[in-house]
């Protein structure tokens, strides 16, 4: 199954407030998972709009949001993705997507190249490069940290992490607390 068949048959089940991960194919996504060793190399927050959805996250370009259904297609044939459905109400999740997207408010956040390939060598080489995180630069999973442990979607051993990267969140998941859909 293509992640664009996957995403037709998922896509009634996916909703605001929902963590989204990938696994993408390129070089970037490629290096990442090879650092990590790890499954998926990217997520955002997905937000509904008046019945459409949108990924909200931290790539190249900044923090941004994009029509799902376009970021689902722009992937490979072999890319995967799975959703982290947040165990909450509505209004609980509206509370902190509105933390989550006030962040970002008035202001460009700029990716985080720099603390991202220091912890990518610190977790495949065991260096200690030192992460100094900044309000101004963020990586992707970086960027929804705050929102995933204020529901409670992660454990406790997921706030040691000098920086976060997308396996994390299946790493530290607290399944009292979220739903994984990985499809059939």
């Amino acid at each position: 199954m293509t992640i664009s068949e996957k995403y037709k048959l998922l896509r009634p089940r996916i909703s605001d407030g929902d963590l989204i991960l990938f696994k993408g194919t390129g070089i970037v996504a490629r290096t990442i998972r090879w650092f990590d060793s790890s499954y998926y190399s990217h997520i955002g927050v997905v937000v509904e709009k008046h019945g459409a959805l949108f990924i909200v996250d931290s790539n190249g370009n900044g923090v941004q949001a994009d029509r799902l259904s376009w970021r689902i297609n722009s992937y490979k044939d072999k890319a995967d993705f799975c959703i982290m459905k947040p165990l909450h109400d509505a209004q609980t999740i509206n509370i902190h997507m509105n933390h989550l997207l006030k962040k970002s408010d008035e202001k460009w956040i700029k990716y985080d190249f720099k603390n991202g390939l220091k912890e990518m060598f610190n977790r495949k080489f065991k260096t200690k490069f030192k992460i100094t995180l900044n309000d101004e630069r963020d990586i992707c999973s970086d960027f929804v940290s705050k929102y995933a442990s204020s529901l409670g979607l992660v454990n406790i051993g997921f706030l040691d992490l000098p920086i976060s990267f997308p396996q994390d969140y299946t790493r530290f998941m607290n399944g009292m607390n979220v739903m994984v859909i990985n499809g059939i």
